[in-house]
């Protein structure tokens, strides 16, 4: 499938930031982090070559009219004061780029690429997946690094009528990554979390392979029961519509204007069998299932993004540990035993209560039961250090900190 550009406003704390040209260019000349083969200016519009690790981004910029989109996801938290300046605002800078190989790679050298010209940016608009972003996040993401978590990619949206039960969820974002968007079909107001859980981790699946899915193939995603795995399957949407009433929301009646090409919705195997004669049913047959709290699996690749991302802002985490109203779990990465250990996965990743930090070192008691580690048990109290950690939380009286959230402490 043909992939789109990736299209972003950035939101300048002045008009007067994007007035100069030549001034921006001058910036993204002296980056330290890619290198600007090429450029030209037509009117208005600047045309650019960027190179990061041999790999060659074209990019359009140019500055254009601006208002608030109504119904775009506020993927972060603003102050007052930004609120009203980015409401105030009448201009922005567009930044539209092909992504390469690394769609994640790709996103993180756009946020690059904008904090390197406006520095102080309100928001950055992000339209083609339909998200408002904070100006003190992407400055932190930018600098970082560590990429942004996956999920910024793309957003999935759960439509449904003023009466109607129906739940149509679907993406925005995966085709500037060369892959198809998803949608479920028919979900309900009971159900959508449960089944947003899984469009999400299939999401986050075939980002990370490198070519787009193909109809009809299986993603194992989850063991939603001991014994049960979760097998996923993506249809083409003209295929899936006609299991349903063309007036149903998402139905064939609802795709005249949009969602119409390059789409697919999720389904399931629940067999081998069905696999192999590719008989595949609808997720609803695991509704009760995914409600018991399923085991979703989180690539290798994600884990080390999530656990260098940890590391490197590990220094608010122990901040935070120094003011008793504050609550902190922590993530810890502990062997399994070896009958479950394999080359891809030697290592249960399990939630810790802090009990204390001291000198760099976390005691801490752990939350829950382990899957993989039988003489370990809930309760267990143990020492462990920077080494051991993949992720962390700071619960604070008014709010909750995660690794990509400490651009909240600056607010």
């Amino acid at each position: 499938m043909e992939k789109t550009r990736s299209q972003m406003l950035a939101v300048p704390a002045q008009f007067s930031d994007i007035e100069e040209p030549q001034a921006l260019l001058e910036r993204l000349r002296e980056a330290e982090d890619f290198e600007v083969k090429f450029e030209e200016m037509e009117k208005e519009t600047i045309r650019l070559v960027i190179v990061l690790k041999e790999e060659t981004f074209l990019v359009e910029m140019y500055p254009m009219d601006f208002t608030l989109p109504e119904l775009y996801r506020c993927q972060h938290l603003f102050p007052d004061v930004d609120v009203e300046a980015i409401q105030r605002a009448q201009y922005g800078l567009a930044i539209e780029m092909d992504f390469g190989i690394d769609a994640l790679a790709s996103y993180h050298l756009q946020l690059k690429l904008i904090h390197t010209m406006l520095p102080d940016v309100l928001a950055v608009i992000d339209d083609s997946s339909e998200k408002i972003l904070s100006g003190r996040w992407v400055a932190l993401a930018a600098q970082s690094k560590v990429p942004p978590a996956p999920r910024y990619l793309y957003t999935a949206q759960a439509v449904s009528g003023d009466e109607d039960t129906c739940v149509w969820l679907h993406t925005h974002g995966l085709k500037r990554c060369g892959r198809p968007e998803l949608e479920v079909l028919n979900s309900t107001r009971d159900n959508y979390q449960e089944h947003y859980n899984v469009l999400e981790t299939l999401a986050n699946r075939i980002l990370e392979d490198e070519a787009a899915p193909e109809p009809g193939s299986p993603y194992f995603l989850a063991y939603v029961a001991e014994d049960t795995p979760l097998v996923v399957t993506l249809i083409d949407w003209k295929e899936a519509v006609e299991l349903y009433p063309p007036d149903m929301l998402g139905g064939k009646n609802d795709r005249q204007e949009a969602h119409n090409e390059d789409t697919c919705a999720i389904y399931v195997y629940p067999s081998q069998k069905s696999v192999e004669e590719g008989q595949y049913s609808s997720l609803s047959i695991y509704d009760e299932l995914l409600k018991g709290n399923p085991i979703f699996m989180i690539s290798n690749r994600e884990t080390a993004r999530m656990r260098a991302l940890a590391l490197e802002r590990i220094s608010y985490f122990f901040d935070a540990a120094g003011d008793k109203k504050n609550k902190l779990l922590v993530k810890i990465g502990l062997l399994v035993d070896e009958e479950y250990s394999n080359q891809e996965n030697d290592r249960e990743h399990i939630w810790f209560e802090v009990l204390k930090v001291k000198k760099g070192r976390i005691k801490a008691r752990l939350t829950q039961e382990p899957y993989y580690i039988k003489g370990l048990h809930e309760g267990h109290v143990g020492m462990y250090g920077p080494e051991d950690v993949t992720d962390w939380l700071i619960y604070m009286p008014e709010c909750r900190i995660s690794p990509d959230d400490v651009y909240q402490l600056s607010l």
